[in-house]
């Protein structure tokens, strides 16, 4: 398949093919002046590296296997498929992968991001609140989120909103096409199920689960829907 010049195509099907038989891995995958994308990918046993950064949030799309967060005094919280997470700035996270597979990532973090500054094991724990209204809180549970708002309907919410980004889940019902849109800074995306296409005038491309795609700056494009079954995203631009 000929990828648009504006158009950046990272697929995870081939990643896991070509990478996972060497262990843990990561790769960036997205650097749009706001963020650096990094796709990790550990394993089971990987040391914990508990670390604070003090002046802006990191977030995290679980994109295979389960992985286990600690932020700040929070309890520990378990993610899987499609679930985001959030540490927000100055709360140490230690994060650690659970299960007996491959546990992969999206960590969304400044371009100038480092683990420089140790954090420190709480004395306690204090439950995370679910009934705290999205946007930011700690853990946006994928199949919770879908179950409120309908699992065979067309919807959208924003689930991470600060300084540098909106991020906005969008379900999506077979052959739905959205109006066309002229990215006024590069704009990417995760596809978390289903299948979808992007429509550009330098040429379409077929998105499948766990693709994630980037559109630069002053492209104009759509998205089509194309699975059976409700295709859906995470949408990521400026605020």
């Amino acid at each position: 398949m000929s990828i648009p010049d504006n158009v950046q195509l990272t697929s995870l099907t081939e990643l896991q093919s070509t990478r996972d038989s060497g262990g843990a891995w990561y790769e960036v995958v997205v650097m749009d002046g706001r963020n650096r994308v990094g796709l990790i990918c550990a394993l089971p046993g990987t040391p914990p590296d508990p670390h604070i950064h003090p002046d802006y949030n990191e977030w995290w799309i679980n994109i295979g296997g389960q992985t286990q967060w600690q932020i700040g005094q929070y309890e520990p919280l378990l993610a899987t498929w499609g679930d985001i997470v959030i540490a927000p700035a100055g709360y140490c996270h230690d994060i650690r992968s659970k299960g007996t597979e491959h546990a992969r990532r999206l960590h969304v973090s400044h371009p100038n991001s480092n683990h420089d500054i140790r954090g420190i094991a709480p004395n306690r724990y204090v439950p995370v609140d679910y009934s705290v209204p999205m946007p930011n809180l700690l853990h946006t549970r994928y199949e919770d989120l879908r179950g409120k708002n309908g699992l065979q309907v067309a919807w959208s919410q924003v689930i991470v909103e600060d300084g540098r980004n909106r991020a906005t889940m969008v379900q999506a019902c077979t052959g739905d096409t959205t109006e066309p849109h002229k990215s006024q800074t590069d704009e990417w995306w995760v596809l978390l199920d289903g299948t979808a296409s992007l429509h550009t005038n330098k040429g379409d491309v077929h998105m499948a689960r766990g693709d994630i795609v980037l559109v630069e700056g002053n492209t104009s494009y759509s998205v089509t829907a194309t699975s059976t079954e409700p295709s859906v995203r995470i949408v990521v631009t400026a605020p």
